[in-house]
């Protein structure tokens, strides 16, 4: 509602078929559908910067928000950290430097954790859930021009997916430092 150019139909440019979000969207929920997480840990459930609070006096990080915590995927919460950082309206360039290393130190760590814990398909499911999670914070982002390059990020990444030969999904691998850069 917040940005109804983003519910444009299906069209065409030249002899390509330009499929609508919504129908993205669609085949991406059935290709999740074959890859669930290998295993599931106990997750913040929102886990987004705004949820971490440091306590300089106690020297001591809180977390907050965790009504929705829950034993599932860990990607969940890791892509939730990582587009919290990218949508941080922040414009020094130094700073918005520092946020995007942090997203990218997120997905370092997470797919460390991944292949100590032989979790084949953290690639593919960390992509979709990128994908969700730019798109789904759309909706907190007035800034016509952020939330543009959410949307056309959370597409990219669907459509990448989606034109993975399956026998190639296990190489597969997420662009994270093309789509964290500003």
């Amino acid at each position: 509602k917040i940005h109804p150019e983003f519910d444009a139909a299906n069209s065409q440019i030249g002899d390509y078929d330009c499929p609508s979000m919504k129908s993205l969207i669609k085949q991406a929920r059935q290709l999740e559908k074959q890859y669930p997480p290998p295993f599931s840990v106990y997750i913040h459930g929102d886990f987004n910067v705004d949820n971490i609070i440091f306590d300089p006096i106690e020297n001591r990080i809180n977390f907050i928000d965790l009504h929705r915590s829950k034993y599932t995927d860990y990607v969940q919460d890791v892509t939730i950290f990582m587009v919290s950082n990218y949508r941080l309206q922040i414009l020094d360039s130094e700073r918005r430097k520092q946020i995007m290393k942090m997203a990218i130190e997120m997905y370092r760590f997470a797919r460390r954790f991944a292949k100590q814990h032989q979790d084949h398909t953290f690639e593919i499911r960390l992509a979709l859930g990128l994908a969700r999670a730019f798109a789904s914070s759309t909706r907190f982002i007035l800034d016509k021009a952020l939330a543009k390059r959410m949307f056309y990020r959370a597409r990219y990444l669907i459509e990448l997916v989606l034109t993975t030969h399956p026998k190639q999904i296990h190489r597969f691998s997420v662009p994270v430092k093309e789509i964290f850069v500003e």
